[in-house]
């Protein structure tokens, strides 16, 4: 009679539930589960470890290929199987070795661009550079020879006829100066 007492009484504590039922978490839950265990520790601080921007290359083909035919079925029936993941295989390594070249060429190109947009910018500097150097030469000329001018009218009365050749030498060099950066503008 002990025996079946003990076996009543082990049906009874199968048929207990002994603490929380497992069960799958559901995304909602996990989440919630991490984020109270985050909160626990909130004087530690958390790593989060960063994404790498560049994309895995495909492994190199193999040196050497196992051709290892099945016993489960005809002979060859799994060549076909092998034979597409190989070609799978080198498909991809092919078509990023193509990207690769691709984005090379492209940078390049956009470096090439760049190189060229710079010099023609250099260029036009320069070329304005030049222009305003010649500006500011002319104002000084122009500047000195008016002082020149100035300085000799009030001179008084020396020869009207050496007064006369300096002016018209005057105008003849801004006549010439000007015909000169006409044509360097043009």
């Amino acid at each position: 009679m002990s025996d079946t007492k003990r076996r009543d009484d082990e049906d009874e504590d199968a048929g207990e539930i002994k603490g929380p039922k497992k069960h799958h978490f559901t995304p909602l839950e996990l989440q919630k589960k991490q984020l109270d265990k985050l909160l626990e520790k909130i004087d530690k601080p958390v790593l989060i470890p960063e994404r790498s921007n560049q994309t895995r290359a495909p492994k190199e083909p193999r040196d050497y290929v196992k051709n290892v035919q099945g016993s489960s079925a005809g002979a060859g029936s799994g060549e076909f199987h092998v034979y597409r993941a190989m070609r799978r295989r080198e498909y991809a390594r092919l078509k990023n070795m193509e990207l690769e070249s691709k984005e090379e060429r492209e940078q390049r190109e956009h470096e090439e661009k760049i190189n060229a947009m710079r010099a023609a910018d250099e260029e036009k500097t320069e070329k304005n550079r030049n222009k305003r150097q010649k500006r500011k030469q002319r104002a000084r000329n122009n500047s000195l020879s008016k002082k020149k001018n100035s300085s000799r009218s009030n001179e008084g009365n020396e020869d009207e006829e050496s007064e006369g050749e300096h002016s018209q030498d005057d105008r003849e060099d801004n006549k010439r100066s000007k015909r000169e950066s006409d044509d360097e503008d043009k």
